[in-house]
């Protein structure tokens, strides 16, 4: 790993660690609600992954997305998780927009992404979207 890939590492993986506490944070003061539990265990089950942990996260609306650039605007090559009101997870496309399956629990969700992660998809690189 050179000094670039190892610097965009450490910014990905401070980026896991604050959203995870965040969400964390926010269920402390604001109680265990069904999807703020699910994007928690989704990003939870996330970070296990090798190949998502590679990704930027970011969450919106409680959506949790996986981005291959580490700013705005963000490049997301893999389907983004849904916490459902109902404790389960959709799991769709952003671009174009079509559903990619419901799952049970997150790490189902999370499966449905990895599944769905492009060959040659690799470190997060900072700033804009990466030149395939």
């Amino acid at each position: 790993m050179n000094v670039n890939e190892g610097t965009r590492a450490a910014v990905v993986e401070e980026q896991w660690l604050d959203r995870r506490r965040a969400w964390a944070d926010t269920l402390e003061r604001l109680g265990p609600g069904v999807a703020r539990l699910g994007t928690l265990a989704v990003l939870e089950a996330a970070h296990e992954d090798p190949v998502l942990r590679q990704l930027y996260p970011y969450t919106n609306h409680g959506h949790v997305h996986f981005s291959s650039t580490t700013r705005f605007p963000y490049e997301v090559a893999v389907p983004v998780v849904i916490p459902l009101p109902d404790g389960r997870f959709r799991v769709v496309r952003r671009d174009p927009t079509a559903e990619v399956g419901e799952a049970a629990s997150a790490r189902e969700a999370v499966a449905l992404v990895a599944a769905h992660v492009p060959p040659r998809l690799r470190l997060a690189a900072t700033g804009l979207p990466m030149e395939a």
